[in-house]
């Protein structure tokens, strides 16, 4: 049995506040059992940048302090205190904006990136990522075009890439961690369409790796399983999570 992850999986670390390598680290130790395809690489270092932008975007709303002005307010000490933190913030604001703007330019900067990095190296080193050719394109194509899901935004074919190299390839059960609604609206088609070209089933949808982990048979430690249950609940918190990119 092998586990399908979604690519948005692995860009939802940059929205919470935990580390993956743990979670990088298990995965590495259980490539084999990982379905990993050139599309996925790719989602992911495409994305990265928009993902990161939008984090961007989201400190410098947030950590906004608005002036406030009173000539009252002007004559107390405490007040002008205030204002001498605020400008402290404002300076400590541009510095983490331009290590931001760092990161974007260099992936070697960012811990998520180079995490996901090793991952990849460790699967091409195993000759374990799976690749696309015309075919398949041809095939994600013609799902497009009959309105078939796991479907991407009108624009693209990511998704719809992604399924047909699992179907061309794989030859046994699988788990999806996944938690866009392409997967979760569309799970019962998905389920006869994978059995119908392979013969096998897809077993279980799930939002975490250490539960298909654990349904593949692969035993982790409770830390990790509540290192995970946090990090589901930060990105829970974000008003694009459980939407797929496409609405």
């Amino acid at each position: 049995m092998k586990i399908l992850i979604d690519t948005n999986i692995f860009l939802d670390f940059y929205r919470s506040n935990s580390q993956p390598v743990n979670i990088f680290n298990t995965l590495k130790e259980h490539i084999d059992r990982i379905i990993l395809t050139d599309q996925i690489i790719q989602e992911f270092d495409r994305s990265r940048e928009y993902v990161i932008k939008t984090l961007k975007q989201k400190f410098q709303l947030e950590s906004k302090l608005d002036n406030f002005s009173s000539s009252y307010l002007q004559n107390l000490t405490e007040f002008k205190e205030l204002i001498q933190l605020q400008n402290s913030y404002k300076t400590k604001q541009k510095i983490v904006v331009s290590k931001i703007d760092e990161i974007l330019k260099d992936p070697s900067l960012d811990p998520i990136a180079s995490f996901f990095k090793e991952f990849v190296n460790e699967s091409l080193k195993q000759e374990k990522v799976l690749y696309t050719n015309d075919t398949i394109i041809e095939k994600a194509e013609k799902r497009k075009k009959i309105g078939n899901p796991p479907s991407s935004d009108k624009y693209s074919l990511g998704d719809e890439i992604n399924w047909e190299i699992v179907l061309e390839n794989i030859r046994e059960d699988i788990v999806i961690v996944g938690r866009d609604n392409t997967y979760s609206n569309n799970f019962t088609f998905l389920q006869k369409d994978f059995h119908k070209r392979t013969g096998c089933y897809v077993t279980e949808l799930t939002e975490s790796i250490t539960s298909a982990l654990s349904k593949i048979g692969v035993i982790t430690t409770e830390g990790l399983i509540k290192e995970e249950a946090k990090f589901i609940e930060e990105v829970k918190h974000y008003n694009e999570f459980w939407k797929h990119h496409s609405e």
